[in-house]
Protein backbone atom coordinates (compact mmCIF):
# COMPACT_ATOMS: atom_id res chain seq x y z
CA UNK A 1 0.00 0.00 0.00
CA UNK A 2 1.43 3.48 -0.55
CA UNK A 3 1.30 6.11 2.00
CA UNK A 4 1.44 9.47 2.70
CA UNK A 5 3.14 11.57 5.10
CA UNK A 6 1.34 14.83 6.58
CA UNK A 7 4.47 16.27 8.71
CA UNK A 8 6.64 14.28 10.93
CA UNK A 9 5.39 10.90 11.19
CA UNK A 10 2.24 11.67 11.54
CA UNK A 11 1.18 9.35 8.40
CA UNK A 12 -1.66 7.52 6.76
CA UNK A 13 -3.30 5.67 4.57
CA UNK A 14 -6.29 6.06 2.42
CA UNK A 15 -7.37 2.73 4.22
CA UNK A 16 -7.03 4.00 7.41
CA UNK A 17 -8.59 7.33 6.43
CA UNK A 18 -11.94 5.53 5.12
CA UNK A 19 -12.42 3.39 7.64
CA UNK A 20 -12.66 6.25 10.69
CA UNK A 21 -14.99 8.07 7.79
CA UNK A 22 -17.28 5.26 7.80
CA UNK A 23 -16.87 4.54 11.70
CA UNK A 24 -18.27 8.51 11.99
CA UNK A 25 -21.03 8.25 9.92
CA UNK A 26 -21.30 8.20 5.96
CA UNK A 27 -22.47 11.73 6.00
CA UNK A 28 -18.92 12.79 7.50
CA UNK A 29 -17.58 15.46 4.97
CA UNK A 30 -14.89 14.58 3.30
CA UNK A 31 -12.66 17.05 4.92
CA UNK A 32 -13.40 16.10 8.47
CA UNK A 33 -12.54 12.40 7.55
CA UNK A 34 -9.50 13.71 6.22
CA UNK A 35 -8.58 15.69 9.68
CA UNK A 36 -9.34 12.17 11.38
CA UNK A 37 -7.44 10.25 9.87
CA UNK A 38 -4.37 13.14 10.38
CA UNK A 39 -4.64 13.42 13.84
CA UNK A 40 -1.14 12.90 15.02
CA UNK A 41 -0.35 9.54 16.15
CA UNK A 42 2.13 6.43 15.08
CA UNK A 43 1.24 5.34 11.71
CA UNK A 44 -1.32 2.05 10.88
CA UNK A 45 1.08 -0.96 9.04
CA UNK A 46 -1.05 -2.88 6.17
CA UNK A 47 -1.03 -5.43 8.42
CA UNK A 48 -2.49 -3.44 11.69
CA UNK A 49 -4.42 -1.18 9.46
CA UNK A 50 -6.78 -5.25 7.95
CA UNK A 51 -6.77 -6.85 11.36
CA UNK A 52 -9.00 -3.37 12.22
CA UNK A 53 -12.65 -4.49 13.50
CA UNK A 54 -15.13 -4.10 11.23
CA UNK A 55 -17.83 -1.49 10.88
CA UNK A 56 -20.84 -3.04 11.31
CA UNK A 57 -23.52 -1.87 8.33
CA UNK A 58 -26.97 -1.15 8.03
CA UNK A 59 -29.18 -3.71 6.66
CA UNK A 60 -29.43 -3.02 2.90
CA UNK A 61 -32.25 -5.13 0.76
CA UNK A 62 -30.90 -6.86 -2.38
CA UNK A 63 -33.18 -6.16 -4.89
CA UNK A 64 -34.72 -9.96 -6.77
CA UNK A 65 -37.84 -10.38 -9.03
CA UNK A 66 -40.58 -10.72 -6.86
CA UNK A 67 -43.82 -11.36 -9.52
CA UNK A 68 -45.19 -14.70 -9.69
CA UNK A 69 -45.77 -16.31 -12.96
CA UNK A 70 -50.03 -15.70 -12.46
CA UNK A 71 -49.25 -11.79 -12.04
CA UNK A 72 -47.20 -12.34 -15.58
CA UNK A 73 -49.81 -14.68 -17.55
CA UNK A 74 -52.31 -11.61 -15.73
CA UNK A 75 -50.07 -8.70 -17.37
CA UNK A 76 -49.63 -10.54 -20.60
CA UNK A 77 -53.42 -11.60 -20.86
CA UNK A 78 -54.78 -7.73 -20.52
CA UNK A 79 -52.31 -6.68 -23.46
CA UNK A 80 -53.24 -9.04 -25.80
CA UNK A 81 -56.75 -8.01 -25.34
CA UNK A 82 -56.07 -4.79 -25.98
CA UNK A 83 -54.08 -5.69 -28.92
CA UNK A 84 -56.95 -7.73 -30.42
CA UNK A 85 -59.40 -4.32 -29.97
CA UNK A 86 -60.37 -3.20 -33.59
CA UNK A 87 -58.57 0.28 -33.20
CA UNK A 88 -55.53 -1.79 -32.70
CA UNK A 89 -55.56 -5.00 -34.10
CA UNK A 90 -51.92 -5.55 -33.74
CA UNK A 91 -50.18 -9.03 -34.34
CA UNK A 92 -47.20 -8.20 -32.15
CA UNK A 93 -45.72 -5.53 -30.11
CA UNK A 94 -41.84 -4.72 -29.63
CA UNK A 95 -39.55 -2.40 -28.15
CA UNK A 96 -36.17 -0.34 -28.94
CA UNK A 97 -33.04 -0.46 -27.50
CA UNK A 98 -32.77 3.46 -27.09
CA UNK A 99 -35.78 3.13 -25.21
CA UNK A 100 -32.70 3.44 -21.88
CA UNK A 101 -35.54 3.34 -19.05
CA UNK A 102 -36.85 0.21 -20.95
CA UNK A 103 -39.84 0.37 -18.96
CA UNK A 104 -42.36 -1.21 -21.29
CA UNK A 105 -39.48 -4.42 -21.60
CA UNK A 106 -39.03 -4.48 -18.28
CA UNK A 107 -43.68 -4.70 -17.78
CA UNK A 108 -43.50 -7.94 -19.72
CA UNK A 109 -40.18 -9.21 -18.73
CA UNK A 110 -39.25 -8.04 -15.12
CA UNK A 111 -35.93 -7.43 -17.18
CA UNK A 112 -34.25 -4.44 -16.57
CA UNK A 113 -30.81 -3.46 -17.58
CA UNK A 114 -28.71 -0.65 -15.74
CA UNK A 115 -27.63 2.61 -17.56
CA UNK A 116 -24.65 2.63 -19.47
CA UNK A 117 -24.40 -1.49 -19.32
CA UNK A 118 -26.47 -2.35 -22.55
CA UNK A 119 -28.87 -1.00 -24.82
CA UNK A 120 -32.35 -1.75 -23.35
CA UNK A 121 -34.32 -4.99 -23.69
CA UNK A 122 -35.61 -5.44 -27.49
CA UNK A 123 -38.87 -7.27 -27.42
CA UNK A 124 -40.89 -9.32 -29.72
CA UNK A 125 -44.47 -9.58 -27.98
CA UNK A 126 -46.73 -11.49 -29.80
CA UNK A 127 -50.69 -11.20 -29.92
CA UNK A 128 -50.80 -15.31 -30.23
CA UNK A 129 -50.23 -16.90 -27.25
CA UNK A 130 -49.14 -19.74 -28.55
CA UNK A 131 -46.22 -18.13 -29.40
CA UNK A 132 -42.69 -17.40 -27.71
CA UNK A 133 -42.09 -13.53 -26.07
CA UNK A 134 -38.44 -13.02 -26.88
CA UNK A 135 -36.05 -10.72 -25.19
CA UNK A 136 -32.81 -9.89 -26.74
CA UNK A 137 -30.61 -8.60 -24.31
CA UNK A 138 -27.29 -8.08 -25.50
CA UNK A 139 -24.43 -9.65 -23.82
CA UNK A 140 -24.24 -13.17 -22.96
CA UNK A 141 -23.91 -12.40 -19.42
CA UNK A 142 -26.91 -10.30 -19.64
CA UNK A 143 -28.87 -13.71 -19.97
CA UNK A 144 -26.81 -15.75 -18.04
CA UNK A 145 -27.72 -13.65 -15.07
CA UNK A 146 -31.34 -12.98 -16.13
CA UNK A 147 -31.97 -16.43 -16.50
CA UNK A 148 -30.55 -17.06 -12.78
CA UNK A 149 -32.24 -14.06 -11.30
CA UNK A 150 -35.78 -15.32 -13.25
CA UNK A 151 -35.73 -19.19 -12.42
CA UNK A 152 -36.98 -18.77 -9.18
CA UNK A 153 -39.87 -16.88 -10.53
CA UNK A 154 -41.23 -19.28 -12.66
CA UNK A 155 -41.01 -16.34 -15.57
CA UNK A 156 -39.05 -18.52 -17.66
CA UNK A 157 -39.97 -22.02 -16.29
CA UNK A 158 -43.01 -23.04 -19.12
CA UNK A 159 -40.39 -21.64 -22.30
CA UNK A 160 -42.67 -18.85 -23.01
CA UNK A 161 -40.35 -15.94 -22.26
CA UNK A 162 -37.63 -16.80 -24.12
CA UNK A 163 -34.01 -14.75 -23.47
CA UNK A 164 -31.43 -14.13 -26.38
CA UNK A 165 -27.78 -12.64 -25.92
CA UNK A 166 -28.95 -10.27 -29.24
CA UNK A 167 -29.35 -6.67 -30.06
CA UNK A 168 -29.91 -4.30 -32.65
CA UNK A 169 -32.58 -4.22 -35.72
CA UNK A 170 -30.64 -6.63 -37.84
CA UNK A 171 -31.01 -9.27 -34.54
CA UNK A 172 -34.70 -8.38 -34.30
CA UNK A 173 -35.57 -8.47 -38.41
CA UNK A 174 -34.39 -11.93 -38.39
CA UNK A 175 -36.44 -12.97 -35.19
CA UNK A 176 -39.19 -11.39 -36.93
CA UNK A 177 -38.85 -13.27 -40.03
CA UNK A 178 -38.04 -16.92 -38.44
CA UNK A 179 -41.81 -16.24 -36.58
CA UNK A 180 -43.45 -15.55 -39.58
CA UNK A 181 -43.82 -11.23 -39.08
CA UNK A 182 -42.49 -10.26 -42.54
CA UNK A 183 -45.61 -11.27 -44.57
CA UNK A 184 -46.94 -7.60 -45.96
CA UNK A 185 -49.55 -6.45 -43.84
CA UNK A 186 -48.60 -7.84 -40.69
CA UNK A 187 -49.50 -4.89 -37.85
CA UNK A 188 -46.39 -4.07 -35.20
CA UNK A 189 -47.00 -2.09 -32.90
CA UNK A 190 -43.73 0.06 -31.78
CA UNK A 191 -43.66 0.72 -27.89
CA UNK A 192 -42.19 4.80 -27.80
CA UNK A 193 -42.32 5.39 -31.29
CA UNK A 194 -43.80 8.57 -30.59
CA UNK A 195 -46.89 10.49 -28.48
CA UNK A 196 -46.30 9.30 -24.88
CA UNK A 197 -46.60 11.85 -22.27
CA UNK A 198 -42.89 12.60 -21.42
CA UNK A 199 -41.12 11.61 -25.32
CA UNK A 200 -43.94 13.08 -27.52
CA UNK A 201 -41.04 12.92 -30.68
CA UNK A 202 -40.41 9.48 -29.43
CA UNK A 203 -37.22 7.50 -28.12
CA UNK A 204 -37.04 5.12 -30.90
CA UNK A 205 -33.55 5.59 -32.90
CA UNK A 206 -34.01 6.52 -36.59
CA UNK A 207 -30.91 4.56 -37.72
CA UNK A 208 -32.54 1.40 -36.38
CA UNK A 209 -36.19 2.10 -37.10
CA UNK A 210 -34.79 2.84 -40.38
CA UNK A 211 -33.21 -0.38 -40.97
CA UNK A 212 -35.96 -2.30 -39.56
CA UNK A 213 -38.53 -0.68 -42.24
CA UNK A 214 -36.11 -1.80 -44.88
CA UNK A 215 -35.58 -5.30 -43.87
CA UNK A 216 -39.35 -5.93 -43.38
CA UNK A 217 -40.56 -3.57 -46.54
CA UNK A 218 -44.15 -5.26 -46.01
CA UNK A 219 -45.42 -4.67 -42.56
CA UNK A 220 -46.79 -1.83 -41.03
CA UNK A 221 -45.22 -0.12 -38.04
CA UNK A 222 -47.51 1.64 -35.63
CA UNK A 223 -47.42 3.61 -32.58
CA UNK A 224 -48.38 2.36 -29.16
CA UNK A 225 -48.41 5.41 -27.23
CA UNK A 226 -51.34 7.57 -26.87
CA UNK A 227 -51.42 10.46 -25.22
CA UNK A 228 -54.06 11.93 -24.84
CA UNK A 229 -56.60 8.81 -25.13
CA UNK A 230 -57.85 7.89 -28.52
CA UNK A 231 -61.09 6.15 -27.24
CA UNK A 232 -62.54 6.43 -23.52
CA UNK A 233 -59.60 4.78 -21.07
CA UNK A 234 -57.30 4.13 -23.99
CA UNK A 235 -53.51 5.08 -23.35
CA UNK A 236 -52.25 2.24 -25.33
CA UNK A 237 -52.29 -1.76 -24.86
CA UNK A 238 -49.50 -1.57 -22.49
CA UNK A 239 -49.86 1.11 -20.66
CA UNK A 240 -53.81 1.08 -20.43
CA UNK A 241 -52.81 -2.98 -18.80
CA UNK A 242 -50.75 -0.78 -16.79
CA UNK A 243 -52.65 1.59 -14.93
CA UNK A 244 -54.58 -1.17 -12.67
CA UNK A 245 -52.43 -2.71 -10.89
CA UNK A 246 -52.79 -6.15 -9.52
CA UNK A 247 -52.44 -6.97 -5.92
CA UNK A 248 -48.78 -8.21 -6.43
CA UNK A 249 -47.94 -4.75 -7.89
CA UNK A 250 -49.91 -3.06 -5.46
CA UNK A 251 -47.94 -4.77 -2.45
CA UNK A 252 -44.69 -3.28 -3.83
CA UNK A 253 -45.81 -0.13 -4.07
CA UNK A 254 -47.04 0.19 -0.50
CA UNK A 255 -43.43 -0.74 0.83
CA UNK A 256 -42.11 1.86 -2.12
CA UNK A 257 -44.34 4.09 0.16
CA UNK A 258 -43.08 2.76 3.17
CA UNK A 259 -39.83 3.66 1.86
CA UNK A 260 -40.76 7.45 1.05
CA UNK A 261 -42.32 7.81 5.14
CA UNK A 262 -38.94 6.35 6.01
CA UNK A 263 -36.83 8.53 3.64
CA UNK A 264 -38.92 12.04 5.14
CA UNK A 265 -38.47 10.92 8.61
CA UNK A 266 -33.98 10.58 8.30
CA UNK A 267 -34.52 14.13 6.45
CA UNK A 268 -36.38 15.36 9.99
CA UNK A 269 -33.83 13.63 12.09
CA UNK A 270 -31.37 15.26 10.52
CA UNK A 271 -32.03 18.60 10.85
CA UNK A 272 -33.03 17.63 14.39
CA UNK A 273 -29.36 16.20 14.83
CA UNK A 274 -28.15 19.11 13.72
CA UNK A 275 -27.57 19.49 10.13
CA UNK A 276 -26.83 22.53 8.36
CA UNK A 277 -27.08 22.05 4.53
CA UNK A 278 -29.81 20.77 2.81
CA UNK A 279 -27.23 18.48 1.23
CA UNK A 280 -27.29 16.48 5.02
CA UNK A 281 -31.10 16.04 5.04
CA UNK A 282 -30.68 15.34 1.29
CA UNK A 283 -28.36 12.11 2.13
CA UNK A 284 -30.89 10.93 4.96
CA UNK A 285 -33.65 10.53 2.61
CA UNK A 286 -31.73 9.28 -0.54
CA UNK A 287 -29.44 6.61 1.85
CA UNK A 288 -32.90 5.37 3.98
CA UNK A 289 -34.55 5.23 0.55
CA UNK A 290 -31.98 3.39 -1.15
CA UNK A 291 -30.94 1.00 1.52
CA UNK A 292 -34.84 0.02 2.11
CA UNK A 293 -34.82 -1.25 -2.32
CA UNK A 294 -31.35 -1.31 -2.91
CA UNK A 295 -32.65 -0.05 -6.56
CA UNK A 296 -32.22 3.32 -8.07
CA UNK A 297 -34.34 6.49 -6.41
CA UNK A 298 -36.65 7.89 -8.79
CA UNK A 299 -36.98 10.71 -7.54
CA UNK A 300 -35.47 12.82 -4.36
CA UNK A 301 -35.97 16.46 -4.26
CA UNK A 302 -35.82 18.50 -1.10
CA UNK A 303 -36.07 22.40 -1.10
CA UNK A 304 -36.21 25.21 1.84
CA UNK A 305 -39.00 27.80 1.84
CA UNK A 306 -40.26 26.60 -1.61
CA UNK A 307 -40.63 24.14 -3.81
CA UNK A 308 -39.84 20.22 -2.92
CA UNK A 309 -38.40 20.82 -6.70
CA UNK A 310 -36.46 24.14 -6.38
CA UNK A 311 -33.15 22.31 -5.72
CA UNK A 312 -33.40 20.08 -9.39
CA UNK A 313 -33.74 16.62 -6.95
CA UNK A 314 -29.89 17.49 -6.22
CA UNK A 315 -28.28 17.77 -2.83
CA UNK A 316 -27.09 21.82 -2.26
CA UNK A 317 -25.16 23.87 -0.41
CA UNK A 318 -28.22 25.54 0.85
CA UNK A 319 -28.24 26.60 4.65
CA UNK A 320 -30.65 25.01 7.03
CA UNK A 321 -31.86 27.19 9.35
CA UNK A 322 -34.46 27.33 12.31
CA UNK A 323 -37.68 28.86 10.97
CA UNK A 324 -37.35 26.82 7.66
CA UNK A 325 -40.12 24.63 6.07
CA UNK A 326 -38.71 21.54 4.00
CA UNK A 327 -41.03 20.87 1.64
CA UNK A 328 -39.95 17.50 -0.68
CA UNK A 329 -40.60 15.04 -3.97
CA UNK A 330 -39.57 11.52 -3.13
CA UNK A 331 -40.19 8.70 -4.68
CA UNK A 332 -38.66 5.36 -4.22
CA UNK A 333 -38.62 2.27 -6.37
CA UNK A 334 -39.39 -1.08 -5.21
CA UNK A 335 -38.95 -3.58 -8.20
CA UNK A 336 -39.01 -0.13 -10.16
CA UNK A 337 -42.32 1.07 -9.12
CA UNK A 338 -42.69 3.97 -6.87
CA UNK A 339 -45.86 6.54 -6.14
CA UNK A 340 -44.41 10.22 -4.42
CA UNK A 341 -45.14 10.79 -1.51
CA UNK A 342 -44.61 14.95 -0.08
CA UNK A 343 -45.54 15.98 3.87
CA UNK A 344 -43.68 19.53 4.42
CA UNK A 345 -42.21 19.74 8.04
CA UNK A 346 -40.98 22.48 9.55
CA UNK A 347 -37.22 23.17 11.57
CA UNK A 348 -37.56 24.23 14.81
CA UNK A 349 -40.10 24.51 17.77
CA UNK A 350 -43.48 25.21 18.18
CA UNK A 351 -42.44 28.48 19.50
CA UNK A 352 -39.66 29.07 16.22
CA UNK A 353 -41.61 31.85 14.23
CA UNK A 354 -43.46 30.86 11.04
CA UNK A 355 -44.48 28.13 13.12
CA UNK A 356 -48.14 29.10 13.22
CA UNK A 357 -48.05 29.89 9.10
CA UNK A 358 -46.85 26.14 8.57
CA UNK A 359 -49.31 24.82 11.15
CA UNK A 360 -52.42 26.09 9.56
CA UNK A 361 -51.34 25.38 6.03
CA UNK A 362 -50.41 21.76 6.44
CA UNK A 363 -53.79 21.30 8.37
CA UNK A 364 -55.75 22.78 5.58
CA UNK A 365 -53.91 20.30 3.25
CA UNK A 366 -55.15 17.44 5.45
CA UNK A 367 -58.40 18.13 4.96
CA UNK A 368 -58.56 18.62 1.19
CA UNK A 369 -56.80 15.02 1.07
CA UNK A 370 -59.08 13.74 3.57
CA UNK A 371 -62.27 14.86 1.06
CA UNK A 372 -60.45 14.09 -1.79
CA UNK A 373 -59.89 10.42 -1.73
CA UNK A 374 -63.96 10.44 0.24
CA UNK A 375 -65.12 11.82 -3.19
CA UNK A 376 -63.58 8.75 -5.25
CA UNK A 377 -66.16 6.57 -6.97
CA UNK A 378 -64.56 4.07 -8.79
CA UNK A 379 -65.93 3.86 -12.16
CA UNK A 380 -67.58 6.60 -12.02
CA UNK A 381 -65.02 9.84 -11.35
CA UNK A 382 -63.00 11.02 -13.81
CA UNK A 383 -59.45 12.42 -13.06
CA UNK A 384 -61.79 15.94 -14.37
CA UNK A 385 -64.02 15.16 -11.61
CA UNK A 386 -61.13 14.46 -8.84
CA UNK A 387 -59.71 18.08 -10.13
CA UNK A 388 -62.74 19.92 -10.14
CA UNK A 389 -63.90 18.72 -6.80
CA UNK A 390 -60.58 19.30 -5.04
CA UNK A 391 -60.33 23.24 -6.71
CA UNK A 392 -64.06 23.52 -4.96
CA UNK A 393 -62.79 22.09 -1.77
CA UNK A 394 -60.00 24.78 -1.80
CA UNK A 395 -62.93 27.56 -2.51
CA UNK A 396 -64.45 26.41 0.54
CA UNK A 397 -61.58 27.05 2.21
CA UNK A 398 -61.34 30.28 1.13
CA UNK A 399 -57.83 29.12 -0.38
CA UNK A 400 -56.36 28.29 -4.03
CA UNK A 401 -54.53 25.51 -4.74
CA UNK A 402 -51.30 25.36 -7.05
CA UNK A 403 -49.27 23.61 -8.98
CA UNK A 404 -49.25 20.04 -10.27
CA UNK A 405 -51.16 18.13 -7.75
CA UNK A 406 -52.01 14.49 -9.21
CA UNK A 407 -49.88 12.32 -11.52
CA UNK A 408 -49.70 8.60 -12.09
CA UNK A 409 -47.38 6.16 -9.57
CA UNK A 410 -46.44 2.67 -11.23
CA UNK A 411 -43.60 1.45 -12.95
CA UNK A 412 -40.74 4.07 -13.36
CA UNK A 413 -42.54 6.56 -15.42
CA UNK A 414 -44.88 4.40 -16.88
CA UNK A 415 -47.43 6.01 -15.20
CA UNK A 416 -50.87 6.80 -16.31
CA UNK A 417 -52.74 9.03 -15.85
CA UNK A 418 -51.66 12.39 -14.80
CA UNK A 419 -52.93 15.78 -14.49
CA UNK A 420 -53.44 17.20 -18.04
CA UNK A 421 -56.68 18.67 -20.12
CA UNK A 422 -55.29 15.32 -22.24
CA UNK A 423 -56.22 12.66 -19.26
CA UNK A 424 -59.32 14.66 -17.74
CA UNK A 425 -61.90 12.03 -19.31
CA UNK A 426 -59.98 8.66 -17.97
CA UNK A 427 -62.42 6.89 -15.62
CA UNK A 428 -60.95 5.64 -12.54
CA UNK A 429 -60.84 1.77 -12.39
CA UNK A 430 -60.08 -0.43 -9.31
CA UNK A 431 -55.98 -1.16 -9.43
CA UNK A 432 -55.44 2.71 -10.34
CA UNK A 433 -53.05 4.25 -7.99
CA UNK A 434 -52.21 7.84 -8.39
CA UNK A 435 -50.01 10.39 -6.35
CA UNK A 436 -51.84 12.91 -4.97
CA UNK A 437 -50.50 16.20 -3.68
CA UNK A 438 -51.88 19.60 -3.25
CA UNK A 439 -49.80 22.76 -2.43
CA UNK A 440 -50.85 25.95 -0.94
CA UNK A 441 -49.72 29.24 -0.63
CA UNK A 442 -52.27 30.95 1.85
CA UNK A 443 -54.28 33.87 1.42
CA UNK A 444 -51.55 36.45 3.25
CA UNK A 445 -54.75 38.45 3.78
CA UNK A 446 -55.84 36.13 5.83
CA UNK A 447 -52.88 34.28 7.34
CA UNK A 448 -49.61 36.33 7.18
CA UNK A 449 -46.04 34.36 7.60
CA UNK A 450 -42.99 35.78 8.68
CA UNK A 451 -41.49 36.93 6.02
CA UNK A 452 -42.24 39.19 3.11
CA UNK A 453 -44.17 36.95 1.26
CA UNK A 454 -46.51 33.38 2.45
CA UNK A 455 -44.20 30.47 2.05
CA UNK A 456 -45.35 27.34 -0.27
CA UNK A 457 -46.36 24.36 2.00
CA UNK A 458 -47.10 20.77 0.24
CA UNK A 459 -48.88 17.27 1.58
CA UNK A 460 -48.72 14.37 -0.78
CA UNK A 461 -49.77 10.76 -0.70
CA UNK A 462 -50.28 7.38 -2.92
CA UNK A 463 -53.89 6.76 -3.39
CA UNK A 464 -55.16 3.31 -4.59
CA UNK A 465 -58.85 2.97 -6.34
CA UNK A 466 -60.43 0.19 -4.67
CA UNK A 467 -63.69 -1.82 -5.63
CA UNK A 468 -65.29 0.36 -2.99
CA UNK A 469 -63.50 3.43 -3.73
CA UNK A 470 -60.03 4.67 -2.29
CA UNK A 471 -57.53 4.36 0.10
CA UNK A 472 -54.31 6.18 1.34
CA UNK A 473 -51.32 3.66 0.67
CA UNK A 474 -49.15 5.74 3.77
CA UNK A 475 -49.75 5.08 6.88
CA UNK A 476 -48.01 8.15 8.40
CA UNK A 477 -50.69 10.58 10.31
CA UNK A 478 -50.74 13.66 8.15
CA UNK A 479 -50.55 16.37 10.71
CA UNK A 480 -48.02 19.57 11.27
CA UNK A 481 -44.72 18.61 12.42
CA UNK A 482 -41.70 20.75 14.18
CA UNK A 483 -38.30 18.89 14.31
CA UNK A 484 -37.54 19.53 17.69
CA UNK A 485 -41.48 19.00 19.53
Amino acid sequence: MTRMKHGGDAGFSRRRMLQRAAAAGVGLPLAAASAAATAPEHAVTAAESDAQPQVARAAFTVPTPVFSLAERNRRWAAVRANMAKPQWNLDAIITAGSDALGNNARYLTQIVIQKYSQSAPELFFPRDPARPVVAHISGARHVEEWTRRLRGGNWLSDGKLVLKAESGSEALAKLLAAEGYNRPGMRIGVAKLKGSRFDPEGLVSATWFERLKSALSGVVFLPIDQFPPQAGNDTGPIEDASMSKGPEEQDVIRKAVSLNEQGIAAAMAAARNGATRLADLWWACFETMYRGAGEDVIRCSLGLDGGGNMTLGEPTDHPVRAGQICNQEISSACQGYGSQINHAFFVGTRATPGYEYYHTAVELLAKVIDRAVAFIQPGKTTYGDFLANNEKTMKEFGERGSGLNTHGGGLGFLSRPRQSAEDYLVVMQPGHTFDFKPAVTLDRAKTKDVGEKNRPVQVGESILVTEKGAVRLGTRAIVPIATHG
